[in-house]
């Protein structure tokens, strides 16, 4: 089976949650990690999201990982690390694009035959996804796990919009890919209350073991039966929500909800990738620490 996933926070906990149940399931991922760039003219408070939910993880969690003799056991591993650990059962591989007809001959070769996206921000063409069609004409096995509650809530930043609406609950939808965004098939969903003390990234990631279970049923499903039952999405409820602009990130802010706190993103991360009280915890915390207190470019920029 091959996952899909985004550069950010959320997804590379949910797959690292993941993992060990997939390996222990006797399954070999294709861990495909994808890429988004920030946006060019991006408001300001989600250039700094950008920031503390990819570059954080990616130019200073994943390199301190790396530089260290051996993968830390126990803890979430970044893509080098699972490459290193589980160099025998796991592949994994960085996709520029997914519908680069190369990729997806590879997939055919390889016979990876089930496919998950978790965030992943590239659109999936038909080749793509006509390629996990078990069967010409049969429904691809072949899912995204959304971050919202669908069909109400599809597109980006969608717990923010929940808060902004004021609902009591947000969840994850795993759901069939077809060519449109967010618009196949439901398979499953979960929801928990929202926390309007927590910030929209709290409340998200606070979610990650319920969107792990999603996948794992439908691997479990997919491996036991070769399909799927799904559920068509009403077009009637469905709304489309696109990049927070600056009257959103002005109303967020008259209502004190918070995109994120970096103290809680630090802790997030140190707690996930090292152990409780151990030197990597310490030093690592201390690499955020310091690199966050300085002026907002410094934390895209190793030194």
């Amino acid at each position: 089976m091959a996952f899909f996933v985004g550069n950010d926070i959320t997804s590379h906990l949910i797959v690292g949650q993941v993992l060990s149940d997939v390996l222990r399931a006797g399954h070999t991922p294709y861990i495909c990690y994808t890429h988004q760039q920030p946006g060019a003219r991006a408001e300001p408070e989600l250039r700094e999201l950008f920031r503390y939910e990819r570059t954080l993880l990616h130019s200073w969690v994943h390199p301190y990982l790396d530089s260290l003799p051996a993968p830390l056991h126990g803890t979430l591993l970044s893509p080098a690390g699972i490459a290193k650990l589980h160099r025998d059962k796991a592949v994994v591989r960085v996709v520029e694009d997914v519908n680069d007809p190369a990729f997806i001959a590879y997939l055919a070769a390889e016979d990876v035959r089930a496919g998950f996206s978790v965030r992943c921000y590239q659109k999936f063409r038909a080749p793509l996804i006509n390629h996990f069609r078990p069967e010409p004409g049969e429904p691809a096995l072949f899912a995204n796990l959304h971050p919202g509650i669908l069909p109400r809530y599809r597109g980006v930043l969608t717990f923010a919009r929940s808060m902004l609406q004021g609902e009591t609950e947000a969840g994850f939808t795993l759901h069939r890919v077809n060519e449109d965004w967010d618009a196949g098939g439901i398979v499953s969903l979960s929801t928990a209350p929202l926390r309007y003390d927590r910030s929209v990234l709290e409340n998200m990631t606070d979610q990650r073991g319920q969107a792990a279970g999603l996948l794992l049923d439908a691997i479990e499903q997919a491996a036991a039966h070769g399909r799927w039952t799904d559920r068509p999405q009403d077009p009637a409820e469905a709304g489309y929500y696109s990049h927070l602009r600056r009257a959103d990130l002005d109303e967020l802010h008259r209502k004190g909800i918070e995109l994120f706190r970096p103290r809680a993103v630090i802790e997030l991360l140190v707690d996930a990738f090292t152990r409780a009280g151990s030197p990597e915890s310490f030093e690592l915390r201390g690499i955020l620490a310091g690199i966050t207190s300085r002026r907002p470019e410094a934390v895209g920029t190793p030194v």
